[in-house]
């Protein structure tokens, strides 16, 4: 009971309160990378990659929390979607 009440008084960043919530990253930093990626994202909008789509900035808020960002591929007719969807899958393309 002793421990548990020595527990309750730790800072939200300390390394045993920390473990016992099963928290990687204090709330402080989490929201400081959040702001950092919200800086970059808005430079970012007012550039020609921008506008191009190209060079967006990586999530510092990702990396922290574990989420990496999903690549995703983009397709400009649905025979080129099919064709690539035949060569994953092994499947017939009719």
């Amino acid at each position: 009971m002793l421990v548990a009440t020595f527990a309750c008084g730790l800072r939200d960043d300390s390394r045993v309160k920390m473990r016992l919530t099963d928290t990687k990253v204090s709330l402080d930093r989490l929201l400081m990378a959040r702001i950092a990626d919200d800086a970059a994202f808005l430079s970012w909008t007012k550039t020609k990659d921008a506008q191009n789509g190209h060079n967006r900035p990586k999530s510092i808020l990702s990396a922290l929390i574990g989420n990496e960002e999903r690549e995703f591929e983009t397709y400009t007719s649905p025979e080129d979607f099919k064709a690539q969807w035949a060569k994953l899958t092994g499947a017939d393309n009719g």
